[in-house]
């Protein structure tokens, strides 16, 4: 990949909304009870009208949720790209052509992990959009301060899936109103939508509270301050792109004269990402002490997750199926799981990380399972009584006839396994990470050198972390450092 395409690795195929047939204008996900006699209370009106919005972040059927479910926003940016893979390993992961059809870029309108997320993006606008008409209905419940706390909130929360919508499709509707007919929706440009979420998030940033959302409290998983300013960075880091109506001529808008107003002033777009990074700072955001904590079984205290999907087996009906999607039939019964082996690191991320090296990145043992499975530090042994080994290097996207088939590819470790989880662990305790402050570090990086300024500090604070030496701040080499230090997580194809 080549460095000035760090930021525009690609956009997946721009869908209008008479391509995809879905009439999510009409999603009425509300009780069909009349809302008179639901809404009776303030606390009745945010709890139906907010606090349920925030019950679509995560999913449990195929294609809702931003992460932790199949064929949908998550399959969308991580095997589209050059991360991993489902290889089609003889009958198994074929799937009509599915995975292969994402990892080769040749998707018709009709994928259905391109549909999924389409719908699902666009539910969740239109809940939005009827929440914030239930508040206005409903405003006697609320003093003024409340009305503006609750709307600023909705309107967040629809902002960051509208930056979802551009960001994977590009040209989309812009809808406002839950009354809209389909009939009267047109498709707007990318750049139309893109000012207007940058608007939505700087309008209502003062109005949102300033706590952590990553912690337990009243704010847990909802989009506060540091979660907006976390999106605007990522608005203002690929404000080239976002602004570019015609993606066709490889020709963009120089981040130094988009111009953003930051407090009392005017700044570019690198310049932004910059200042945005700093108010995360400032509201106490560091790096953990060791990666690992990020993912661990209770990590409703790291000190560097911003924004995650609240996970609780006893509590939440949200899925994490991403880990044992990955893992070989027997590694995951012998952690007393149902596995799925599909999911693999490509030769690509494998070169990223040094693999077969005498520098392997420090992170790659954190990250994957290759080579010799251990179990309780012992070899895993196979019904065959051979040793289970990842033959990490033997990936390729058809496995048919391979004798390699069942082992090839590096598998997703990165998350601590549950003892106790249940439904093959894909109900936990590990709350899903969305951002992390190790982001911002990369992102201040990138925009620093886009703007001709030095961005070694940041970049090499992650790999100190991790004990490895200092690098360059190089475009490429922030790129491989981002699949280094993020592989899984859901932002490659970004």
């Amino acid at each position: 990949m080549k460095p000035q395409n760090l930021i525009s690795y690609f956009t997946l195929v721009l869908l209008s909304v008479s391509v995809v047939s879905c009439n999510f204008l009409t999603e009425n996900p509300w009780s069909e009870l009349p809302e008179t006699d639901v809404i009776t209370s303030a606390d009745a009106l945010y709890n139906n009208a907010v606090a349920a919005l925030y019950t679509n972040i995560g999913g449990n059927t195929e294609g809702v949720g931003l992460q932790g479910t199949y064929r949908g926003v998550y399959d969308l940016q991580t095997f589209t790209s050059d991360e991993a893979m489902i290889p089609t390993r003889g009958g198994d992961w074929y799937d009509g052509g599915l995975w292969q059809a994402l990892y080769q870029h040749t998707w018709t309108t009709d994928n259905e992990a391109v549909e999924n997320a389409w719908k699902y993006l666009y539910k969740v606008v239109v809940q939005c959009n009827h929440s914030l008409e239930l508040l206005s209905t409903y405003s006697s419940f609320l003093s003024e301060t409340e009305q503006q706390a609750c709307e600023a909130e909705v309107r967040a929360l629809r902002a960051v899936y509208y930056w979802y919508l551009l960001d994977l499709y590009g040209n989309v509707p812009l809808v406002t109103s839950s009354k809209t007919k389909m009939n009267e929706v047109e498709s707007s440009s990318r750049s139309e939508v893109f000012r207007f979420t940058v608007n939505e998030l700087q309008e209502v940033l003062p109005y949102l509270s300033a706590s952590k959302s990553n912690t337990l409290g009243s704010y847990y998983g909802h989009v506060t301050q540091p979660v907006a300013e976390f999106v605007m960075m990522k608005l203002a880091l690929n404000a080239e792109i976002y602004s570019d109506d015609d993606p066709t001529d490889n020709i963009h808008p120089d981040g130094k004269s988009l111009l953003f107003l930051c407090g009392t002033d005017s700044l570019n777009a690198w310049q932004t990402v910059v200042y945005y990074a700093s108010l995360i700072k400032s509201a106490g955001y560091e790096l953990d002490t060791e990666q690992p904590e990020c993912f661990a079984v209770n990590n409703e205290n790291s000190r560097e997750n911003i924004f995650t999907i609240p996970m609780d087996k006893s509590l939440y009906l949200s899925r994490f199926r991403n880990q044992f999607r990955s893992l070989h039939y027997q590694h995951a019964g012998a952690l007393g799981y149902g596995g799925e082996n599909g999911s693999c690191a490509t030769l690509e991320t494998l070169a990223a990380f040094g693999y077969g090296t005498t520098s392997v990145d420090n992170r790659f043992f954190l990250s994957f399972y290759s080579d010799t499975v251990y179990v309780n530090s012992t070899p895993l042994v196979l019904a065959n009584g051979d040793t289970l080994v990842y033959q990490a290097d033997k990936v390729q996207l058809d496995l048919t006839g391979s004798q390699y088939i069942a082992t090839a590819g590096a598998r997703m470790a990165k998350y601590d396994i549950e003892s106790t989880g249940i439904f093959d662990c894909t109900l936990r305790q590990n709350d899903i990470v969305l951002f992390r402050y190790a982001d911002v570090l990369l992102m201040i990086a990138e925009a620093k050198v886009r703007n001709g300024d030095d961005g070694s500090a940041e970049l090499n604070m992650l790999r100190t972390r991790v004990a490895m030496p200092p690098i360059e701040p190089t475009l490429q080499n922030i790129y491989d450092e981002r699949i280094r230090e993020l592989v899984w997580e859901g932002w490659r194809r970004q």
